[in-house]
């Protein structure tokens, strides 16, 4: 996890503890106002640390739903359900009241990859270069070349109508594997394998120029995915081949009648 990916949980989690501290304490040891302020300071630090700007030409998935309501939902779970856990454990006469107050606390804990789901799109984005791409993921940076790659496959994912947010989650499945999925119900998603056995998804409705990318692959020597026609495949070749023609060289007969004329000429000069 990068800094930014770091600052991003940090503006989601401290506003949690001050929201759900206010509350306890309004119930114990806080007057009104003190927890009063404490939500203040809460919604505070939401707002006031500045957001993250992805870099010019870098493009992500749309989020569904948006990140404010993604972290809507979190604070919507972690803070009553973490109060009500505390408040009534301490509060508690008998140990299987306790027990049963303790026991919300796993459902509270939700909200944490809740938060990095909103995190996760904050915090990742991908740029398209001339011979490779740049993606980055919470905030970790990654330069691809088109020669690095082995293979390339289309996968249809499909993650349903209510749970597309979660996509990055399922797609991300595994150490060597980084996702921009988009949050559709079904997306047709590129699988980008490096040589090191790494694995790259990218939803095709991200890039913004597909065909410029698969003819730089196909330059690259990088083999077209399956999903791919055959007309397709020559209209690509076809492309890249008008794009990066190699300007014809004189021919070297020529070359050498120039360059005899040429000492012909300058010994008759000198003799003259």
């Amino acid at each position: 996890m990068g800094k930014i990916a770091r600052l991003e949980l940090f503006r989601r989690l401290v506003p949690l503890c001050l929201a759900v501290f206010g509350i306890m304490g309004a119930f114990s040891f806080l007057s009104l106002l003190s927890a009063a302020l404490c939500l203040a300071a809460a919604v505070g630090i939401y707002c006031a640390l500045p957001r993250t700007r992805i870099p010019k030409g870098a493009v992500r998935p749309d989020a569904t739903p948006s990140v404010l309501v993604t972290d809507a939902i979190g604070f919507g779970v972690g803070i009553p359900l973490f109060s009500i856990a505390i408040i009534g454990s301490a509060h508690a006469t008998s140990q299987g009241i306790i027990f049963l107050m303790l026991l919300l606390l796993v459902p509270a804990s939700m909200c944490v990859p809740i938060f990095m789901a909103a995190v996760r799109h904050e915090t990742s984005w991908i740029r398209f270069f001339g011979n490779g791409f740049e993606v980055t993921q919470l905030g970790l940076t990654a330069r691809v070349r088109y020669t690095d790659l082995s293979a390339m496959r289309v996968r249809q994912i499909s993650m349903g109508k209510h749970f597309g947010w979660l996509s990055a989650f399922f797609a991300s499945a595994g150490r060597h594997r980084v996702s921009l999925v988009g949050a559709g119900e079904e997306t047709k998603t590129l699988v980008f394998v490096s040589k090191g056995g790494g694995e790259i998804l990218i939803s095709s409705e991200v890039i913004p120029d597909l065909q410029r990318v698969l003819i730089s692959m196909d330059r690259a020597g990088v083999e077209l995915p399956e999903g791919i026609s055959e007309r397709e495949r020559k209209k690509i070749r076809r492309v890249r081949k008008r794009m990066y023609r190699q300007p014809e060289e004189p021919q070297t007969e020529q070359l050498d009648v120039a360059r005899i004329a040429a000492t012909v000429r300058k010994y008759r000069e000198q003799n003259a």
